[in-house]
């Protein structure tokens, strides 16, 4: 099986982690990347780009707009549509209440970008008056969708966009009948968020994805928090496993499914380039011969080789079980080879990836 000519039909990367954002360069690169290995999407939307969620409601500069149109344009040169998350920060009655700015800034965006995905994502928020919270949210979209209504397709994250009890834990108890709410008063062609039965899912099986569709009133939308490694215990590790148990199924019981990637970009890579083999219904193991070639082709093959060694240490056991001495004679390794690869892996071994306290789920 060779996964430069596998296609998957609705699949693609959600930049949607807690953080420091990919280097611009480093995002350019994932087109060729991602058009190698299948991918059809891309989504751009850091929690850390504040024109996008805290501070929404500022002019953009020319320097951006002009790097969003260069990433746009990339994108759409190999065939990969793109997309962008906006969060409108704050209450949302309080969001509600600035809807002539609000409408302003929505404009702005579906007018100065070639856009094919636009999601609003009301993820990982506060709010005060919870039990209007479905009729604030459903309030807001209507206005999101009339104005970037010549956008394509359209995405939402409700603020329960899963059956975790993790989220009530940490935003509160969720309103009797939000979902209903939020489902029934939704239009039917807009598609919603759901990262399944756990924020963070080790998979999907056909029945997760039916019960989310009757509670969402269509299809999910998965947003797939494998291999994302932003939260309090997760950023010690790099999560190397293949992508397994997302099977076919996929393509059929969802409307798109989006992989929300780890923090460290190039070791991203040889996970995402498993996802074909999941799809196909013969997922990948750290073991196989094929991961490995996908190794050398990604990594470099002296870096591979450290990796594949290290792969239990890394993906299983994480920083907090080496002691300092140990970390950094394998940082030193890492750089000694003189890969980009390596660099990467040698910040994470040196603590350039610790978690950010901002990752509210973490």
């Amino acid at each position: 099986m060779n996964y430069d000519v596998m296609f998957m039909r609705n699949a693609g990367i959600i930049e949607g982690f807690y953080g420091t954002p990919w280097e611009r360069e480093m995002r350019l690169s994932y087109a060729s990347f991602m058009s190698e290995c299948g991918l059809s999407f891309y989504i751009y939307a850091p929690k850390n780009d504040p024109f996008l969620r805290r501070r929404w409601q500022d002019e953009w500069t020319e320097d951006y707009v002009c790097y969003l149109l260069d990433l746009a344009q990339a994108f759409h040169r190999r065939g990969i549509r793109f997309g962008i998350g906006f969060t409108p920060h704050g209450d949302a009655s309080e969001v509600l209440a600035s809807g002539s700015l609000l409408s302003r800034r929505i404009r702005e965006i579906a007018s100065l970008l070639p856009l094919d995905i636009f999601a609003l994502l009301f993820d990982d928020l506060t709010n005060n008056d919870r039990d209007k919270l479905a009729s604030f949210q459903l309030a807001v979209t209507d206005l999101f969708l009339e104005a970037s209504s010549s956008v394509p397709c359209h995405v939402v994250c409700p603020s329960y966009y899963s059956f975790d009890p993790v989220l009530e834990k940490v935003f509160g108890a969720m309103p009797a009948g939000y979902w209903k709410e939020y489902a029934v008063g939704l239009d039917p062609a807009v598609d919603v968020f759901w990262t399944g039965n756990r924020v963070c899912s080790p998979g999907y099986t056909r029945e997760d994805l039916e019960r989310a569709a009757d509670v969402l009133g269509r299809k999910p939308f998965l947003w797939d928090n494998y291999p994302v490694n932003d939260g309090r215990k997760m950023a010690d590790f790099l999560y190397l496993r293949p992508f397994s148990d997302r099977g076919p199924e996929l393509d059929q019981l969802t409307s798109g499914h989006g992989i929300n990637p780890m923090r460290e970009p190039l070791v991203n890579r040889l996970v995402l380039a498993t996802l074909p083999w999941a799809y196909d219904g013969a997922p990948l193991t750290e073991a196989s011969s094929e991961y490995r070639r996908l190794a050398e082709k990604l990594l470099g093959r002296e870096t591979a080789d450290l990796v594949l060694r290290d792969f239990e240490l890394f993906a299983h056991r994480g920083l907090g079980s080496m002691a300092p001495e140990q970390a950094e004679s394998l940082a030193a390794e890492y750089q000694e080879l003189g890969t980009a690869a390596g660099q990467e892996i040698a910040t994470y071994l040196r603590g350039g990836y610790r978690f950010d306290p901002a990752c509210l789920t973490g």
